[in-house]
């Protein structure tokens, strides 16, 4: 069953996220990407770089919840600079939160593999250049280890610099 969210489907993904250079994968529950709600399963594994970026569109709210394991979430204001931390963690006392529209945030997986369910108004639109943080490296590139590990320390009020 496609939308059964089980330890199966964990595992599947896990081992997806692993075989891919991204070091994460996802599963979409929605039946298309014109559908009004998305709603997908997510794995990320450790390494894997999601590039700071926010959604700019009044309606796109986004709600992360987690499901296995434990991921940090970095809240940012336009500049770049920490605004909020926090660890959403399967066995510790924040399980998710709902996002407002043009937060800039970013998310990794704190020890181990980590599967997160996201929730956002749909359609499926691409992400567009402007809406990732110039502040911050792009996906693939050298520089983005370097703001992985960064991010791993950073705090409050804490901003990059290359």
């Amino acid at each position: 069953m496609d939308k059964l969210i089980d330890t199966q489907l964990f595992s599947r993904l896990n081992q997806r996220a692993q075989e891919s250079p991204r070091l994460r994968s996802h599963h979409n529950l929605h039946p298309n990407l014109e559908d009004p709600v998305q709603r997908l399963c997510i794995a990320l594994e450790p390494g894997t770089y999601v590039r700071p970026h926010k959604h700019p569109e009044d309606y796109k709210w986004e709600m992360m919840l987690i499901l296995s394991g434990k991921v940090v979430l970095l809240l940012f204001d336009d500049n770049g600079s920490v605004t909020d931390r926090l660890e959403l963690d399967e066995q510790g006392p924040i399980k998710g939160i709902e996002l407002p529209p043009n937060t800039w945030h970013t998310l990794y997986p704190e020890n181990g593999a980590a599967v997160t369910i996201e929730i956002k108004q749909g359609p499926f639109t691409p992400m567009a250049p402007k809406n990732f943080a110039s502040w911050a490296p792009e996906e693939g590139s050298d520089e983005a280890q370097r703001f992985l590990q960064w991010a791993k320390t950073a705090n409050t009020s804490m901003r990059y610099s290359a």
